[in-house]
């Protein structure tokens, strides 16, 4: 498409500078051949100072935020706008396929990345792909490519489900509350939306919690939506559920008092609960570890049911859902011991997860870090949480990013049963030492990075994985084990 219809009638562009665009791209390090780059201004900075890169990577031209009508650019048009506010026009000129694919917004401090998966397996599992957008990549699931955000910005999110139209007529978006805080999301239509649960996290950025509580209601106050999917489990829930939403339909889950009740029951292996909801009582089986995982799924499965799919189809294909990568996965070596790397990153999550496991083990060990640059406000509650759910605990790095570790390790040791815990900076010592103190029986839960490939130093994101470290120690999935026993 011509680069004067995308941008036209808001934007002249003279017939001897039109250009054939292939996408708009608003991150210089996306930029490919025949695409066009939008230098806008940012709260870190604006983007014509990416302008080389762009012009070196092949793009045809570029627009750029307050700069003036025209120039070039290395040989590059650029053409000045006041302002970008029209992007989201552009993009669904240019992203017409995007509008093809119903979205089901996933929101939530923990609990994201499992609900949306879920979503798409059990759609998946129905006969009906489902598209993924989040943490753990975007596509169709199971075949997901990296994604560098949560939630991306819209014009990859447009391009992605532009792209993904003809093989999925439905995706599970995760939408943060840095995407719902900085527009990434404005301009998108979703159908359903999904609360997970609000606790303490991200305070750094949004300064206390009942500002971090606005920013989620706004996906279920600022947007036209058929349903909203609230679990009233936690206070900021039934808050959420009590308000005036935008939705035409809420549906409410939760432990009691809910439209959607679930009521978790002893099982020899997975997890087992009985369900009430608007479209019958089940009991249903699910192949995950934790009290938490009913949760998500009794979520992913009640917003697929509020579209229109069939309760007992849900019922039967969650009897097939897998466990999320970096969430509860069990690993096992040949002496019987265990190892769950999960992605447990804040205090309630490290709770609910060591609850889950507590009185499987003889021993339960732990081994965590907090991220540097980040709520430092949650580190001591880490502690805290760590130290009332493990009978031995390493604190390590996780991502340090710029921040100095002693200083992260400082403010956990502020807790001050944290006094008790083992210090190694090194996470693949850290892991090592852990194990070396297990006997058969016990187990270790390596938390805060869960699938995530590398780890963030001062800037640069070093090659690491937890499972690779497993690996090494001579740890497998347990469903490797069951595979050749």
């Amino acid at each position: 498409m011509k680069l004067s219809n995308i941008v036209g009638p808001e934007l002249f562009i003279p017939p001897e500078w039109d250009r054939e665009v292939v996408n708009l791209v608003t991150d210089s390090r996306d930029v490919t051949r025949g695409d066009v780059f939008i230098a806008r201004q940012g709260s870190q900075g604006h983007g014509d100072q990416y302008l080389d890169m762009a012009a070196q990577q092949g793009a045809v031209a570029a627009l750029q935020e307050g700069g003036p009508v025209f120039r070039l650019h290395d040989r590059m048009p650029v053409f000045g706008v006041d302002s970008v506010s029209e992007l989201p026009r552009w993009l669904k000129r240019l992203y017409t396929r995007a509008a093809d694919v119903e979205l089901i917004a996933v929101t939530g401090t923990n609990g994201k990345s499992s609900v949306s998966q879920y979503i798409a397996q059990l759609s998946h599992h129905m006969g009906a792909p489902c598209a993924v957008l989040g943490t753990l990549g975007n596509g169709v699931w199971p075949q997901l490519q990296p994604t560098r955000n949560t939630t991306a910005d819209l014009s990859v999110t447009l391009q992605t489900l532009h792209a993904l139209a003809d093989r999925a007529g439905v995706a599970a978006m995760e939408v943060s509350s840095h995407g719902l805080d900085q527009g990434r999301v404005v301009g998108l239509t979703f159908d359903v939306a999904v609360m997970t649960n609000l606790t303490q996290d991200h305070l750094d950025y949004h300064g206390d919690m009942n500002s971090y509580f606005q920013a989620k209601k706004r996906l279920f106050t600022e947007f036209d939506l058929s349903a909203a999917v609230v679990c009233v489990d936690d206070d900021y829930g039934r808050q959420l559920a009590a308000g005036q939403l935008s939705a035409q339909q809420l549906l409410t889950v939760g432990r009691s008092d809910a439209d959607v009740c679930y009521q978790v029951r002893p099982s020899d292996s997975g997890v087992s609960a009985q369900v009430s909801s608007p479209w019958g009582n089940s009991d249903i089986w699910l192949p995950l570890a934790g009290e938490f995982n009913v949760t998500n799924a009794v979520l992913a499965m009640t917003a697929l049911a509020v579209r229109g799919a069939s309760w007992p189809a849900l019922v039967a294909a969650a009897a097939q859902l897998q466990p999320v990568a970096g969430r509860m996965e069990r690993y096992r070596d040949v002496e019987g011991r265990e190892a769950i790397i999960d992605f447990a990153h804040t205090p309630e999550a490290l709770v609910t997860v060591l609850a889950a496991l507590r009185g499987q083990f003889a021993k339960l060990a732990l081994v965590f870090g907090c991220g540097g640059d980040r709520d430092r406000g949650k580190r001591p509650l880490m502690a805290q949480a760590a130290a009332q759910g493990a009978d031995a605990v390493w604190l390590t790095n996780d991502n340090p990013r710029f921040e100095a570790p002693e200083q992260i390790f400082a403010d956990v040791l502020l807790e001050p049963a944290a006094q008790a815990f083992l210090q190694q900076p090194d996470r693949r010592l850290a892991i090592a030492d852990a194990v070396a103190h297990l006997l058969p029986g016990d187990c270790v839960v390596i938390a805060g990075k869960g699938h995530e490939p590398y780890q963030d130093v001062q800037g640069e994101k070093h090659p690491y994985s937890d499972a690779e470290v497993l690996r090494q120690l001579g740890f497998v999935p347990v469903a490797e084990v069951s595979d050749v026993s």
